[in-house]
């Protein structure tokens, strides 16, 4: 299993045999120091056969986090096109439409995977 704990600029995530769990921010320093162990992560961990499902809950990410979130949905377009069920849950908040539309773009690329945009309510004691 990995973990790692968020911080300012980086989500929390979560990577075992079943769920990659990312929620938070995503504006690394560098991003190849970030997405190295995490798609390192994913290729020892995410089975073959069965099912898997992606929960992404992001705030924010810039340009060079979405080449590496491009690169991590081909990663699971190819486990999907290769037999493994994948579920992406794309969570957005209510009042947020820059992520439902990154959410939108990126869904618009997935052809193996079932994906899907969930809007979540904000939290009370978050301010938009």
């Amino acid at each position: 299993m990995m973990e790692q704990a968020a911080t300012q600029r980086t989500p929390l995530i979560e990577i075992n045999e079943a769920v990659c769990r990312m929620v938070g921010e995503c504006y690394p320093e560098n991003i190849q120091e970030f997405s190295a162990p995490v798609m390192e992560s994913l290729r020892s961990m995410v089975p073959e056969t069965g099912s898997f499902t992606v929960e992404l809950e992001l705030f924010y990410f810039n340009s060079s986090s979405a080449k590496f979130f491009f690169d991590f949905f081909e990663f699971f377009e190819e486990k999907a096109a290769a037999g493994l069920t994948v579920k992406i849950n794309w969570n957005y908040r209510a009042d947020d439409d820059t992520m439902l539309e990154a959410g939108e773009d990126f869904s618009e690329d997935a052809e193996s995977c079932q994906f899907e945009l969930v809007e979540v309510e904000v939290p009370n004691d978050v301010e938009s």
